[in-house]
């Protein structure tokens, strides 16, 4: 229990005044999904289901953004991106929002697509598990 502690310690340390807000904020919006997991993992914030959903990557991690913190889904290829949102850059799958202050953070929206990412999540177990 302790390694996970520490875990979570070092990716708190490790983040600006700036970026411990937008993860704060991010993190509250989350955690009113109350069917997902927070773990750690790639040293970052991850948000499980039935597999991988989302992630918080700020940029101060090793492998993020280079500016901000980004909000990534994990099959955001499958998302219904009707408010065009979403930044595929040169990724197939994983399609993310980067937001450089949390006045940004639009709460409804973000909601909505967790809404579809986790209902894809569930469709996509659901296949696996008749298989």
């Amino acid at each position: 229990m302790k390694f996970l502690e520490n875990k979570f310690e070092n990716f708190y340390k490790s983040l600006s005044k700036d970026e411990l807000e937008i993860v704060s904020r991010l993190k509250d919006i989350t955690s009113e999904f109350t069917s997902l997991e927070e773990k750690i993992s790639y040293s970052v914030l991850y948000y499980f289901k039935n597999s991988r959903i989302c992630f918080i990557w700020p940029s101060s991690i090793k492998n993020g953004p280079k500016f901000g913190v980004q909000f990534g889904f994990c099959n955001g290829y499958l998302i219904n991106d009707k408010y065009n949102i979403l930044e595929k850059e040169n990724r197939k799958q994983v399609f993310c929002i980067t937001y450089h202050n949390q006045n940004q953070i639009n709460e409804t929206i973000l909601k909505e697509y967790l809404i579809n990412a986790i209902a894809i999540d569930d469709t996509l177990y659901s296949k696996k598990k008749s298989i």
